[in-house]
């Protein structure tokens, strides 16, 4: 897997296809709350056909190195030195959960590069039930529990909910609790109506941890952004239900190109 260093630390990361063209457009999506790469397995290998697609790990998670950030606009600026590193020139960013958070920040203050943004699972405001956040460290395996349950809709596919707890159990619990303390502490309810870039809102109708009245708020207070609804998907959509997920990014990110590309 490729990685690069960021303020001496490595980030990895996966690019599909993995010989790219830094000047055109490049989606980096960013992972939510103990995540990795493989949250966007689905993303990686059904878009990638017509767009680059990276999968960043950020610091602390997967094969990055720690320590984990723990703030969203320390997180955001690993991201953003991360895309500059690369030298990508036209950047979707789409995150989800915390990656959403982190979203937000560098799109409130964005760079040249970043010409759209994705939020996934999101909310302009990330409060933490106790129950989940203090849980973790208290008894982490009832939390995990309860996250698994929390994470995916009503009647989730068993084995998908079990790859998920999995993916818990396997994290530190400390560094699940930073994750949900960056994400508790994360505000910019009176900010977002600042956002001007193009933005596709995605939630799954049964998203008990962002419900869809998040993404509600999100869509009226950023001006002519898009909001799709997925039934019968969670918080974790993009696995949950990838291609009604994807043909929703899709469309998003083909609106981007299609206005770029000058009239004959």
């Amino acid at each position: 897997m490729p990685e690069v260093s960021v303020r001496g630390r490595k980030l990895a990361f996966e690019v599909k296809p993995e010989t790219f063209d830094r000047g055109a457009l490049a989606v980096v999506c960013i992972h939510g709350t103990a995540g990795d790469r493989e949250d966007w397995r689905f993303q990686l290998d059904g878009l990638s056909g017509r767009f680059t697609v990276i999968a960043l790990e950020l610091p602390g998670h997967g094969a990055s190195d720690p320590p984990d950030e723990p703030t969203v606009p320390e997180f955001a600026q690993a991201v953003e030195v991360f895309v500059e590193t690369l030298g990508l020139q036209r950047v979707v960013l789409v995150g989800c959960s915390l990656g959403s958070a982190i979203t937000q920040w560098l799109a409130l203050s964005p760079k040249p590069w970043l010409v759209g943004i994705g939020l996934v699972g999101a909310g302009a405001r990330l409060r933490v039930h106790p129950a989940l956040r203090e849980g973790v460290l208290q008894d982490k395996d009832t939390a995990v529990d309860l996250f698994a349950d929390f994470a995916l809709g009503a009647s989730p596919d068993p084995a998908l909910r079990q790859l998920v707890r999995e993916k818990f159990l396997h994290s530190s619990a400390e560094l699940i609790y930073r994750d949900l303390t960056a994400c508790n502490d994360f505000d910019v309810m009176e900010r977002v109506g600042q956002v001007s870039l193009p933005t596709c809102i995605i939630v799954g109708e049964e998203d008990k941890l962002t419900p869809p009245k998040y993404a509600q708020f999100l869509h009226k207070a950023i001006a002519g952004s898009s909001l799709t609804t997925i039934p019968g998907a969670g918080h974790l959509v993009m696995v949950e239900k990838p291609a009604e997920f994807n043909a929703s990014l899709s469309a998003f990110l083909g609106s981007l190109d299609r206005a770029r590309t000058p009239r004959a």
